[in-house]
């Protein structure tokens, strides 16, 4: 643990996981609040976002309505719709595989978009998509807790625009709007179609026939259904920049795919208990390089005492995620992209080494719920595209493997800079499979 004050303010930043179970998850009703970030909360409008808000009935009511649609159990009805945008990225790829990257957030956000508002995004240019890359895109320039000095000292929000040194004003105003298109816009056109008969079922449209109409219920509705999707868009661009330079981890996933599907079809949902190996790829996606690798700051609620030390009430607590999941007396040879080390779960377990990266998504109460939409997501879009192409390094004009750089984003929301890598059809099966498929992920027959 490391403990330091900057500006008055007690900060607490934890490098071990069994610190951060002990407190964040056993100690939840002390740890599960979140503090006021001024710049992002307050200034950038991200307020209503559930992940952020204080502990407390706001963020409960919040909490139960997200829970009604994203739990574990609702999870198998959100799978026909994740195999077909996993089939459409395929025939994606296929036709230009330089633009992969665009690719696997269309994919993404097209999963989202029709759970929460029944859109059907189109191939190019879709609005919803546009508002929710340029509002997550300045949450991720917004950096971590603390970034601005708003942040410590909060009476600078008051500080006029014209001052020398509020361009974070400036700046936080800029923001703000694209927070609150991304949030207003789709659920205003969701109402109109409600109206119009033209809506299909969603998750805004479930709960606003429900709804007493009252502006705080629509405001309710409004924040759960404006979920976002970074932590699948970053994993699976992980993942592509890992088998790009694991041969090895992309053979023994072939093989376990073909033994399982013949080559002859694609794989789907019912295949995941045969394909054990794509869950250990997926694990590791996870673990080698966090989304959020700072975590999202916890806030002490009243005074406690670890390990002999006393942790004043009001203290922000700041899990280091990244340090945790490269701790290598849990993860040998942390650096490397090894998804086997998550094989042998029992003998794992047994000696106390390598659990599953669950520190990824968060900690107790304050856990990511919508992680298995993502989890779900995540290994089809895995299976499906290493079940039909090669993934490799990108070459010079003489034909010479380039080395990726491997490098993240150093931000709150950390994905790989951009990377090129190739990816062709494993074979002549492989491309009449992806022929098979229509543009929008159905299959041809």
């Amino acid at each position: 643990m490391i403990y330091v004050r900057l500006f008055g303010n007690p900060i607490l930043i934890l490098n071990s996981a069994t610190v951060a179970s002990d407190l964040l998850d056993k100690r939840g009703a002390k740890y599960s609040s979140r503090p006021v970030r001024t710049m992002v909360n307050e200034l950038m409008g991200w307020d209503w976002l559930f992940s952020s808000m204080p502990y407390g009935q706001r963020w409960r009511s919040h909490r139960a309505l997200f829970q009604q649609h994203y739990h574990s159990n609702r999870a198998p009805a959100f799978q026909p719709l994740q195999l077909k945008e996993a089939y459409t990225l395929l025939h994606n790829l296929a036709q230009d595989p330089d633009r992969f990257a665009y690719y696997v957030r269309r994919s993404a956000a097209a999963v989202v978009m029709m759970i929460s508002y029944g859109h059907q995004i189109v191939a190019e240019g879709d609005l919803y998509v546009t508002l929710a890359d340029d509002a997550l895109g300045a949450l991720g320039k917004a950096g971590i807790f603390g970034s601005y000095l708003v942040d410590y000292l909060p009476f600078l929000k008051h500080v006029p625009e014209w001052c020398p040194g509020a361009c974070f004003k400036r700046q936080a105003r800029e923001w703000r709007k694209l927070t609150r298109a991304m949030v207003d816009i789709p659920f205003t056109e969701i109402k109109q179609k409600m109206a119009a008969g033209t809506a299909l079922p969603c998750v805004a449209s479930l709960e606003l026939e429900k709804t007493d109409g009252t502006p705080d219920s629509e405001e309710l509705i409004k924040d759960v259904a404006a979920i976002g999707y970074a932590e699948t868009v970053s994993a699976i661009l992980s993942f592509f920049l890992a088998v790009s330079i694991s041969p090895a981890v992309q053979k023994r996933a072939h093989d376990q795919l073909d033994q399982v599907l013949g080559g002859q079809r694609l794989p789907t949902f019912e295949d995941r208990p045969s394909l054990p190996y794509i869950d250990c790829i997926l694990w590791e996606c996870l673990r080698w390089n966090p989304v959020t690798p700072m975590g999202l700051a916890h806030y002490l609620t009243e005074d406690d005492e670890y390990d002999g030390y006393t942790i004043p009430k009001g203290t922000t607590v700041l899990p280091n995620v990244w340090c945790m999941l490269h701790d290598e007396k849990r993860y040998p040879h942390p650096l490397e992209f090894k998804p086997e080390r998550f094989e042998n779960a029992a003998e794992n377990k047994k000696q106390d080494v390598i659990s599953l990266p669950w520190e990824a998504f968060g900690f107790g109460r304050r856990m990511c719920p919508g992680r298995w939409l993502a989890i779900d997501q995540i290994w089809i879009s895995i299976a499906c595209v290493l079940a039909v192409f090669d993934i490799s390094k990108p070459l010079d004009n003489d034909g010479h493997p380039i080395e990726p750089n491997v490098k993240y984003t150093s931000s709150q929301l950390s994905r790989p800079e951009p990377f090129n890598c190739r990816i062709t059809p494993r074979s002549e099966r492989a491309i009449s499979l992806i022929k098979q498929l229509s543009t929008d992920g159905t299959c041809q027959k």
